[in-house]
């Protein structure tokens, strides 16, 4: 899970993550295994598609990059997305299969969520294809001290913010208005979570996968929610 920190401090921030989800709209948990002394695509995991009338996802995690002699690393490992009765699960691949010139990274551009989203402590944005709202909230109090900056927490002493309350993270699908809410809880805190790389959402299958988004007694977990059909859309807008 992608944790910011308000700043650089000799304090070490506690953060406990959101805590999963309730509301109209539901979280699967989205199965997966990872290969002996592989990473975890719970970690920041690359998406990658492979385009085309049924476009295929896959998520990856430790991929060189060969244009500049990078390799892969030791713990690279690949999962193709595939869409269940459920939700979806994660199926290893060999990493030939995501490293096919057919298959290309997701970039900040192709991305049908902007960069911004569920980076900031609060704020809202809209995918692409405006089908999605996703907010972060904060409900509480807040203090500012001041704290040992640079790496070390040993430079010149600098303001920071620390927060106690309750901050939410809401994922809405707005042609329904149905959603689902994660709330993190901060007592005293300077840090709080970012999950904007956890989120990925794959607009042709309809699928919002929450890679290490929540947690549950510490440990991140895998999530995935089906958003409603054009039919149900239609059918929830009638009187």
């Amino acid at each position: 899970m992608a944790v910011a920190l308000a700043c650089a401090s000799s304090v070490q921030a506690q953060v406990s993550g959101f805590a999963p989800g309730t509301g109209t709209l539901r979280e699967h948990a989205l199965p997966f295994t990872v290969p002996a002394n592989a990473r975890t695509p719970l970690l920041s995991a690359m998406l990658l598609v492979r385009d085309g009338d049924a476009p295929v996802y896959y998520l990856s995690t430790g991929l060189g990059v060969p244009r500049f002699g990078i390799p892969d690393d030791p713990g690279a490992a690949a999962w193709r997305v595939v869409p269940d009765a459920d939700c979806a699960h994660l199926e290893n691949v060999p990493l030939a299969e995501a490293k096919h010139p057919a298959v290309q990274a997701v970039t900040v551009q192709k991305n049908p969520l902007p960069m911004v989203c569920a980076a900031a402590f609060e704020g809202s944005c809209t995918s692409r294809d405006q089908q999605l709202r996703i907010t972060t909230t904060f409900r509480g109090r807040q203090r500012t001290a001041k704290i040992g900056g640079g790496f070390f927490g040993t430079e010149a002493r600098i303001d920071s913010t620390f927060y106690t309350g309750v901050r939410s993270l809401t994922i809405e699908h707005l042609p329904t208005g149905r959603l689902l809410r994660m709330d993190e809880a901060l007592k005293d805190s300077n840090g709080y979570s970012a999950p904007q790389t956890a989120i990925r959402y794959l607009p042709e299958l309809r699928r919002v996968l929450l890679l290490g988004a929540t947690t549950l007694r510490g440990m991140p977990q895998a999530g995935c929610i089906v958003l409603p059909s054009a039919e149900g859309s239609a059918a929830s807008a009638r009187p």
